[in-house]
């Protein structure tokens, strides 16, 4: 039966041996084993090991006094010499090095022999000096690219994205538009023509050309924003100001317009955004002009820590917010802000004007 002795980083076993030794002083060493096959070695040479050689042996002839005790350290792997009774030295996951393993027959507590064997264990891949740094440089490598491809594939989406609002912009105006119009100029002609001699049918052709001129100016707004060319902030704030510019005008209506934005840091708002703001400032100028009785009205647009804040105030009659008003206009306001993340303040009290405050995300 073998035997078998165990000590923190090493490990001793006893097995039948076979007579192929070679002399080092007074130790003789049968024979070396690497992962269970037999390692070439040769007295005076180094032993030879390869980076996948995890369980070495190391084999001696047993002395002739039973009471011997074996003594063993790699130097290099071993911080302390290894005692045994066994001639068995057992290494397992040495690293790629050079070793010297040192050998000492101790009888009766006095040194009776040594040997110095040279070891070299070949290094892997993972234990050379350049393996990880070419990892590394390899891995920025593969990183870069990804970024590239990932950054071309984000630009080439957005000019088809560019190309599609382009058409969809012509083809509003060229088609739509012109339709419309076409609708518009119609209507107004068969009232010319008609004269007085039907009023039923008047109504009617006068209410279709409303109709048909407001959805004109709505596919204009809807034209503007989908247009790439509109992208910026300032042909934001400049349609805005000419709009309420006109609408006010036509009412009597002095406009203090204050744009604080125009010399400040660029914001990014989503074509949806840029939308839903303008409508909204829209709707607030056209219900100023039409019902506020206002003689002066303000618009004003600054930068918050959150993004945009775009106020229109006017000093008309005001009206009271928490009763029940008909028509769309507050409940467009809501709807727009809502799918935006927009947040609306409309503060009024009767007789003393109004104040919408929007405060808007930059994306």
């Amino acid at each position: 039966m073998p035997k078998v002795s165990t000590a923190p980083g090493f490990l001793t076993v006893s097995f039948c041996l076979w007579a192929v030794g070679a002399s080092m002083g007074q130790v003789l060493i049968q024979g070396v084993t690497a992962n269970g096959k037999k390692v070439p070695y040769q007295s005076g040479q180094a032993i030879e090991l390869k980076a996948l050689d995890n369980d070495v042996v190391f084999w001696l002839v047993p002395a002739s006094d039973p009471a011997t005790r074996y003594e063993f350290l790699l130097r290099g792997f071993d911080r302390h010499w290894q005692s045994s009774p066994y001639p068995v030295a057992r290494y397992t996951n040495l690293s790629g090095n050079e070793y010297q393993l040192l050998i000492r027959h101790r009888r009766k507590g006095q040194l009776s022999a040594i040997a110095r064997i040279p070891v070299k264990v070949e290094r892997e891949l993972t234990e050379e000096a350049w393996f990880w740094p070419l990892v590394t440089i390899y891995g920025m490598l593969l990183l870069g690219a990804a970024v590239f491809f990932f950054l071309l594939y984000t630009f080439r989406q957005k000019l088809k994205i560019q190309t599609i609002r382009y058409r969809i912009a012509a083809d509003l105006h060229d088609e739509v538009g012109a339709t419309l119009s076409s609708i518009a100029i119609s209507t107004r002609m068969a009232q010319k023509k008609m004269g007085n001699s039907r009023p039923d049918v008047q109504s009617l052709l006068s209410s279709i050309h409303a109709d048909s001129e407001e959805t004109i100016y709505t596919i204009r707004d809807t034209i503007w924003a989908i247009n790439p060319d509109n992208d910026s902030l300032e042909k934001l704030f400049e349609k805005i100001r000419s709009f309420a510019v006109q609408a006010l005008a036509s009412q009597g209506i002095a406009l203090d317009y204050d744009n604080q934005l125009v010399a400040g840091p660029t914001l990014q708002l989503s074509m949806e955004l840029r939308r839903n703001v303008y409508l909204m400032v829209k709707e607030a100028v056209t219900n100023l002009a039409k019902h506020s009785g206002a003689t002066k009205a303000e618009i004003r647009i600054s930068r918050t820590h959150e993004g945009l804040r775009v106020v229109v105030k006017d000093n008309g009659v005001g009206f009271d917010v928490t009763a029940y008003h008909e028509g769309n206009g507050l409940k467009n306001f809501r709807r727009r802000a809502k799918e935006s993340f927009i947040t609306l303040t409309l503060d009024s009290t009767p007789g003393r004007g109004t104040q919408l405050t929007m405060l808007v995300p930059a994306l």
